[in-house]
Formats: C-alpha cells, structure tokens, sequence
C-alpha cells in the first residue's frame, strides 16, 4: 500500500474521536473495515498513523461515567483499544461512541459486561455453559446470553476452537431475522460471554409437546416455509449448521412461527474448509446418513451442506405424522437405524399424505445428497402453493398438481 494512496471510502463506518495529550486533546480519525481497525490524525487523506488488524486487538474496553445533571444515567466517555503491546485510550462524544460500538461489537471481544448488562434469570444450563437472561443498562432491550466457564472449556478436547468457530460462523451470519443474531462477546475473567437474540417464544420442541405434536397444515407449512428460507440464507454463507433439530429452533413471540430462527451454531462448520473440528455430530434421527460415515478414512473429505435438508426432513416428518423417522430404543439402536437409513415411501404410515406433502418429505429424505435437492429448490415445490396466501386458500391440490 503506498503512500497517500489508502482507500477511506471503502470504510465501513467512520466517526472523529480525540486523543489525549499532555498540551490537551487531538483529533484523531478512526476507521472502521471488514478486516481492520485504522486510526489517522487527518480525515480521509495520508496514510494511517494506526493500522490493527482484527487478530492484532485482544479487546475493547468501554468506559462509562455517571452524569452529574442525571445520578441515574451514565454517558459512554472512552474507548480503550487493547494490544499485545499496548493500550490506547480515546474519547469522544456518548453518541458518537455508542454508534462505533454498535459496530465494532462485530468484531472484537469486549471487556466488563457488568458495566453493560444485568441478569435477570436462567434460561438453560449444558456442561460447560448456561443461558441466561439480561437486560441491557442502558437501552432496557432484553437479550440472551451464552455464558461459557473458560476452565470447564480448557478441560474439554477442541473445547476452546469450538467456541472460536461457533463466534466466527456467528459473526459470518449475524445480522439476519431468520437466525439467532450474535451482537457482542465479553471476555471475563472466569467466563466468555456471547450476547444474542433474546427469543421469548419458546422452541419447536415445547411447541410440539404442548400440542401433543398436532399442527395444521398451514401451520406445518408456515413452519416448513421459515426453517428452509433461514437455511437457504445459512448455506448462502457456504455454512453448515450440523444439528437441525426442534430444540434449536426458536420463536421471537410467542404464539407466532412467523417469528422463527435458527439458533444453537456450535456445531457448524463451513462446508468447504476440511478437516471439520467435528466430523460425525449431530442428534440421532435428525442427522444424515453421509455424516454418519463422514471421515473414517479419509479426514480431508467433507460432506456437503445438504446433510441440513435431510435434517429439516426429519423435523417435517415429525411435524406431519407425530413419529421421528427412526424408532430406536436408545442412541445406539438410533444411531444404526439412522446410518442405515432404510426409508419406504410404500410404507402404510404415509399413506393418508396427501401427494405434494409427501414428495416433498421424500425430496427431503432422499438417501443420496446428491439427488436431494436444495432450500431453494424446495422452496420452489408445489406444496408452498397450497394455502400461499391464506388458511383458505381457492387453489386445491389437485389444481395445482396440473400447473
């Protein structure tokens, strides 16, 4: 890159922010792109005077101070840009501040969450990290947060790149309306925090126990319809999310599918960047069968992002018919009922499906990725027509089976 010579307009957000000196403050410019941080004393001209890239900063630290007018309320003041070798401190204006975090949170780790956020409540616990409730201090928005234990974390093999990897494919997909968006990660002391999406509609799977698994049929497609456009968008991104399954699916409100969004992307992966950190993962009787066999011998093979679609086949068969595809007595009889995969579209137990309904499940469900077909093809099926616009929709099966 040569001298006077720096791209300013390719920014993605700029603002001017001061610096502090022993003679009193200085203009300063920051920039910010898809792959660094730059800092300059003159505005969209010379060459920086800072250049970091994302891997460069270890945090940010966010410093609030009280307001002397208003006891109850805190003004955002400074912002620390933390190095291996060094610290920077600049100020400027609250608002000016609060729209370069907003930004920035994207892609750094950030510092004090207890100068952010409160908790609330509980909302889940796993083996390394629970789920909680929080509301933020100073917009009163409510989110969720993934709280994970750093030591639990260094005790687990892959522990800490899991967690590294689901941060990045969340940055690569976030935002979106369909998924469960990442806005911030705190680095504590004793805990990594990933501040998302707080969904108050519950999951797929209490929606199905609640209704004994009985949904009707603009209900199912409606579900169907959202779960393959967020995959569709998923994959656009060249990810895989790896355990499609009716826990990881969330509603915003609710009462309301139209709300749906995938969460839960530990296990993701992009599709082409092999070895994956998990080969064969996933929940019995939703995962495909090619995962199943994904790796044995060779680790740089991998498998495609159509290991999803069978996996939303499994929810769609669940939704239409209240059985899971495989009826296994524990994980291991499932596992090998999954692997084998022996699916008879003859069988009686689809026989009351109605024709759209049922080639779509087995487009789903088919054995071979390489003849399953994609979100946007299936999205395009014939059975998206019936009831398209309402309940009651004039068009009937058998007329648009004749389109």
């Amino acid at each position: 890159m040569q001298q006077n010579k720096f791209d300013y307009s390719l920014s993605l957000f700029n603002c001017q922010i001061k610096k502090k000196k022993l003679i009193g403050l200085f203009n300063r410019y920051i920039y910010l792109f898809e792959d660094k941080l730059i800092i300059n004393k003159d505005s969209k001209k010379g060459y920086p005077m800072k250049i970091y890239s994302w891997t460069q900063i270890k945090k940010v630290i966010w410093k609030y101070k009280k307001s002397k007018k208003t006891p109850n309320t805190t003004t955002l003041r400074n912002i620390i840009i933390v190095t291996e070798k060094e610290q920077k401190k600049y100020y400027g204006e609250s608002e000016t501040l609060l729209a370069l975090k907003r930004i920035l949170a994207k892609f750094v780790y950030q510092e004090s969450i207890q100068d952010e956020f409160e908790r609330l409540q509980t909302l889940g616990q796993g083996s390394y990290s629970l789920v909680v409730q929080l509301r933020h201090l100073h917009s009163n928005l409510q989110f969720a947060a993934k709280c994970i234990d750093k030591k639990q974390l260094s005790n687990i093999e892959n522990g800490i790149k899991a967690v590294q990897n689901e941060i990045y494919i969340m940055r690569i997909l976030s935002p979106h309306t369909q998924i469960v968006n990442l806005h911030e990660v705190y680095d504590g002391d004793n805990n990594i925090y990933l501040i998302m999406d707080f969904c108050q509609g519950g999951s797929l799977l209490t929606e199905i126990k609640k209704r004994q698994c009985k949904f009707d049929d603009y209900e199912i497609q409606q579900i169907m319809e959202n779960i393959l456009s967020a995959i569709e968008y998923i994959h656009s991104k060249d990810v895989m999310h790896r355990d499609l399954k009716p826990e990881n699916i969330l509603f915003s409100n609710p009462n309301d599918f139209s709300t749906l969004k995938i969460a839960d992307f530990g296990l993701a992966a992009i599709s082409k960047l092999t070895p994956y950190l998990f080969p064969k993962c996933g929940t019995p009787g939703f995962v495909a069968p090619e995962k199943q066999v994904a790796n044995m011998n060779d680790k740089s093979r991998g498998y495609s992002k159509k290991c999803d679609i069978f996996s939303c086949g499994a929810i769609f068969h669940l939704l239409l018919l209240g059985k899971e595809v495989f009826q296994g007595k524990g994980n291991a009889e499932m596992l090998k009922l999954n692997k084998e995969c022996n699916i008879n579209p003859s069988d009686d137990l689809y026989s009351a499906l109605p024709p759209l309904t049922k080639d779509l499940l087995f487009k789903m469900l088919e054995v071979n990725p390489e003849n399953r077909l994609d979100a946007y093809e299936l999205l395009h099926h014939q059975y998206f027509k019936i009831y398209q616009f309402n309940k009651l929709s004039d068009l009937n099966e058998q007329e648009i089976m004749k389109q």
